[in-house]
């Protein structure tokens, strides 16, 4: 028997056949409580940008969190603006960060918080002349 769907019929497809593959990966394991220690993770990437992810997990509550480091080059930009749903919080630590968000930029010093909401077109870049450095918690929700 022979089935022909319309774009309607696969517009309604879709989505339920992307949860039940997101339903069959399973949670996402919750994290225990834990020292990461700065030596034993390692950096990827080369002297432009570079980083590392600390942790990828879920709360006891079910919702999801993400904790990396990047260093970027003098001059470096993390991507191009792009956005997404979960919600970025960026520490600045070293050097001087110039942070897009939504057609407007501003810099942001060691020592500074940013805070990229969801949905919002946002990027980062060194603004300065030396090598900067960030860590960057996302709040992903319950979704990955």
């Amino acid at each position: 028997m022979k089935t022909n769907f319309s774009r309607r019929d696969l517009g309604f497809l879709l989505p339920a056949l992307t949860a039940r593959a997101s339903a069959q990966q399973g949670p996402v394991q919750t994290l225990p409580s834990k020292v990461y220690q700065h030596g034993e993770i390692p950096y990827e990437g080369d002297s432009k940008k570079k980083g590392r992810r600390f942790f990828y997990g879920g709360t006891h509550s079910g919702f999801n969190l993400e904790m990396h480091e990047t260093i970027l080059g003098a001059g470096t930009e993390t991507h191009a603006p792009h956005k997404h749903v979960h919600e970025e919080i960026v520490i600045v630590v070293e050097g001087t960060v110039e942070a897009y968000l939504e057609g407007k930029t501003e810099i942001a010093q060691a020592g500074s918080v940013i805070y990229f909401g969801s949905n919002q077109m946002h990027s980062a870049r060194n603004a300065g002349t030396t090598a900067c450095r960030y860590y960057v918690v996302e709040l992903r929700g319950s979704e990955a």
